[in-house]
């Protein structure tokens, strides 16, 4: 396939930094630009060399890594490895990104208070054509017998 899919560059490019393939069908969804992915692939990249360094084989490697998400209660008991638990993981890399950089808002924040404030001007706009609405005056028909009907005043 010569032409690949962003989504599958970034599939390959997680495979490449010893993610699991369950993790980076999940992973692969969210954009490197994201600012806490990078430190995320580097992060297991270095893991993977301690690891192999210390004599470690890979299979070994994947049974720590599975053992670190139990540890840090991303994976509860009972639960298959979904896309759920590695979203756990990278919201908790996203966390420890907001701690060291408290000015970072997340993309779906600014979405929801966007959102938000566009309910709330749409509130406001109705209300205020509602009072506009009930001030006008409404005419007062008079039917005319060959058909039609005239203004006769307001109320």
């Amino acid at each position: 396939m010569p032409f690949k899919t962003k989504r599958q560059q970034r599939y390959n490019a997680l495979i490449d930094s010893h993610f699991m393939p369950s993790e980076a069908r999940t992973l692969s969804k969210v954009s490197f630009a994201t600012p806490y992915m990078r430190p995320l692939i580097k992060q297991r990249v270095s893991q993977y060399d301690q690891f192999i360094a210390q004599g470690g084989s890979e299979k070994d490697f994947i049974k720590s890594i599975k053992q670190a998400y139990i540890d840090h209660n991303w994976k509860h008991k009972g639960e298959s490895w979904t896309a759920t638990v590695v979203f756990r993981m990278l919201k908790e890399a996203e966390r420890e990104y907001k701690y060291k950089h408290p000015e970072y808002e997340s993309p779906w924040e600014q979405k929801r208070r966007t959102r938000k404030d566009f309910i709330d001007k749409f509130d406001t706009a109705y209300e205020k054509a509602g009072r506009r609405a009930a001030k006008m005056k409404t005419p007062i028909l008079e039917y005319l017998p060959e058909g039609g009907a005239k203004i006769v005043g307001y109320r």
